[in-house]
């Protein structure tokens, strides 16, 4: 291995931070220390990640330069991280963006990760996130993120938005609307529906849907208590569980602004890709609940480290493929590999061969 490709990899990347972070050289130099020791070590462990710091000194020393960058006060999403994403999404030329909402317990910790992400070809990008006491969100706290997410997506010509039942709310849905945006929302089985300006009230629970006969509903009013619409529902034989303990329920309900058309299910399934994401940040990836991280601030900085590396490997990866280069890391004929674990894993592979890295700081569509 070449004795002086950790630092050829850090300059490159003190280069792409110099070239978009609104920090010092110093900070910068810092960043790119702590990002190159995440992509090599593959661990949001700080003993793991500090083995691969090009810092000098003792194990201990290393350990204690992480902490301390951790607790810095420029490490946040809108200094380091949001600024890259936008450079980043400045090459996506999506006519439609779908935006994911989902919640993902931290093992161990008593909190939950509240995140709102991209969809990109079957996965996600972290958009902006919030770590959250334990338990299910109100419309409040996915309100507040919700706001952090609309100058992410400005330069969107239409944005959808889906989620599950949690962030199916009507405050949520006139927020969305408010913004111009579509949305595909999860709804409870208990919910009171009309037909537009009529007077029954009827329960989502009670329509005729069975395994090969799905219901669309469209141009209704929502609950008795807000009166809300007009909406367009639509229901479907899909049996499931929010969770290995709670009882299986047999049909999934989506309230939606979206016309009626027979692709809707399709689309809904890109709410799919927010799981890959936290799969790929916890059990996958980068071992998140294994930080041993109890100070918010500090987990919090951790996923903006954990989020700039993630950025820039899918646009590695994404590279790759736009230039036929997939095969270097995966050479199976039908896609093995995320574009998250292509640019990684080539990324560590140039690395050991004492190669530098490509300056790539754009997502290509």
């Amino acid at each position: 291995m070449n004795p002086t490709s950790s630092l050829s990899v850090e300059d490159t990347m003190q280069q792409l931070f110099c070239r978009y972070l609104p920090l010092s050289p110093a900070q910068n130099g810092r960043l790119a220390c702590a990002s190159v020791g995440v992509l090599l070590a593959g661990s949001a462990q700080l003993p793991k990640l500090a083995r691969w710091l090009s810092q000098g000194g003792s194990q201990d020393n290393r350990v204690q330069f992480l902490r301390r960058l951790l607790q810095a006060p420029f490490l946040t999403q809108e200094l380091v991280y949001q600024p890259l994403l936008r450079q980043a999404l400045s090459g996506f030329k999506e006519k439609t963006w779908h935006v994911l909402m989902d919640r993902s317990t931290l093992e161990g910790y008593e909190a939950e990760l509240l995140a709102a992400s991209l969809s990109f070809r079957k996965h996600a990008l972290p958009l902006a996130w919030q770590v959250i006491d334990f338990g299910c969100t109100g419309a409040d706290e996915q309100l507040a993120l919700w706001q952090r997410v609309v100058p992410l997506v400005a330069t969107a010509q239409a944005v959808v938005v889906h989620g599950d039942t949690e962030f199916g709310s009507v405050e949520v849905m006139r927020f969305l609307r408010a913004q111009g945006w579509h949305f595909i929302l999860g709804q409870s089985a208990n919910t009171c529906y009309r037909p537009y300006r009529t007077a029954t009230w009827q329960v989502l629970r009670d329509l005729r849907v069975t395994p090969r006969q799905p219901v669309y509903l469209p141009q209704v009013e929502w609950t008795e208590q807000h009166v809300y619409g007009p909406l367009n529902v639509f229901a479907f034989y899909a049996p499931h569980q929010s969770s290995p303990e709670s009882p299986q329920r047999p049909i999934r309900y989506f309230a939606t602004s979206l016309p009626i058309t027979h692709t809707l299910r399709q689309l809904g399934r890109r709410r799919w890709g927010t799981e890959c994401l936290f799969k790929d940040f916890k059990s996958a990836g980068w071992n998140l609940e294994l930080s041993a991280l109890s100070h918010d601030d500090r987990r919090d900085s951790l996923l903006v480290l954990l989020s700039v590396a993630y950025l820039w490997a899918t646009c590695v990866g994404r590279w790759l493929c736009k230039t036929s280069q997939r095969r270097l890391v995966d050479t199976k004929t039908q896609r093995h590999l995320s574009l998250f674990r292509l640019g990684w894993d080539w990324l560590v592979s140039r690395y050991r061969h004492g190669l530098d890295w490509p300056l790539i700081s754009t997502l290509y569509s």
